[in-house]
């Protein structure tokens, strides 16, 4: 008789599963840090969220403030990404108003659909500007204001020239982030803010403004 052979085990890849356990923290990590604040979060409550034990966790990073910052590192990265997106959609823009108008709703839309793919990231930054000083000496502020100022200055050169004498934009950049992010950190109590009753008005009148906003960057309005 013959005997039934045993299937080959796959390879153990030790590499592959360390990897994925340290995207499982730092997804955790993200929610928590978002929900609770730097201070408010216990790496012990990470952990177990993520299914490992605490020596795991701090195997990948020493200490909450490391992992604090390799969450708001990460939430950089995708700021940046987001940043080179939208300049690829403006400097693909024809000359005609009529297109910069269309080129505007599709810059707005890819906005909504970062914060709407990144749903903690409004809450991420909200709590960061309200930490204390404890988590602020953990990051590398220059690089958020390197960013900052990388998008102004890039945004200078497609803005009417009128306009870069008159108008702040590294201000009115922040003022366009301030308001998305105060949207997404709460879409339904913004919504009752405003006196909307139903969600699709109220992201039609916020999209509507966001437009504005940026449109005035280019003199559209």
């Amino acid at each position: 008789m013959l005997s039934k052979k045993t299937p080959a085990r796959e390879p153990h890849n030790e590499h592959e599963e360390s990897g994925s356990t340290k995207e499982r923290i730092l997804q955790v990590a993200e929610e928590q840090f978002a929900q609770k604040g730097f201070e408010g979060t216990r790496t012990r409550d990470i952990a177990e969220q993520a299914g490992i034990n605490i020596s795991t966790l701090h195997f990948h990073w020493k200490s909450k403030e490391e992992l604090y910052t390799a969450v708001y590192q990460q939430l950089l990265n995708r700021r940046a990404k987001l940043s080179e997106e939208v300049f690829a959609l403006l400097t693909a823009a024809p000359a005609s108003p009529e297109s910069w108008q269309e080129t505007i709703q599709a810059v707005v839309e890819r906005m909504f659909t970062f914060f709407r793919a990144h749903e903690y990231a409004a809450r991420l930054e909200t709590h960061y500007l309200l930490a204390t000083d404890v988590s602020h000496k953990v990051l590398d502020q220059s690089q958020a204001g390197s960013l900052l100022m990388s998008v102004a200055e890039r945004l200078r050169l497609l803005m009417p020239e009128k306009l870069t004498r008159q108008l702040d934009v590294e201000l009115t950049i922040m003022t366009i982030n301030a308001f998305l992010r105060e949207y997404f950190t709460n879409p339904v109590a913004f919504g009752r803010l405003l006196g909307e009753r139903s969600a699709e008005g109220c992201e039609k009148r916020v999209k509507l403004h966001v437009r504005q906003m940026v449109a005035r960057l280019y003199d559209l309005l």
